[in-house]
């Protein structure tokens, strides 16, 4: 069974959950982070609750900065601050899918030749950072 689609007044709840935690980090404010609050389907909310979601969730959601106040220069420095940590925090997780295929691949060939499958140990530097 389904669990009940929320009603109007716990999806407002999440929206402004949502947008309290989003200001308080300084990030924007995202309908999937209310459709996860609530578990629920990008197309299913959206059928139910589009009207909350523009008349009442996105007008509210604003950028992180308001780019009207930056220098050009300053905006620009922003935004390679903010890609260059993105960036390094993708390789981080290549890295991590990159071990795991590995690892994967080496566990499928022992088990195609029928030989025991002894796991690799994690490298300190392998784990992920929590």
């Amino acid at each position: 069974m389904k669990p009940p689609m929320p009603d109007s007044d716990a999806v407002r709840t999440a929206m402004d959950a949502v947008l309290a935690e989003a200001a308080a980090a300084g990030r924007r404010a995202t309908v999937t982070a209310v459709e996860r609050r609530l578990g629920v389907t990008h197309a299913t909310f959206y059928r139910h609750h589009h009207d909350l979601i523009t008349s009442y969730f996105q007008p509210r959601a604003t950028p992180a900065f308001q780019p009207e106040t930056l220098s050009t220069g300053e905006q620009a420095r922003n935004n390679l601050r903010r890609l260059r940590q993105e960036n390094a925090d993708l390789r981080r997780t290549l890295h991590l899918y990159e071990e795991a295929i590995r690892q994967l691949a080496i566990e499928n060939d022992a088990l195609r030749q029928q030989a025991t499958v002894i796991p690799l140990p994690a490298r300190a530097d392998q784990r992920p950072r929590l």
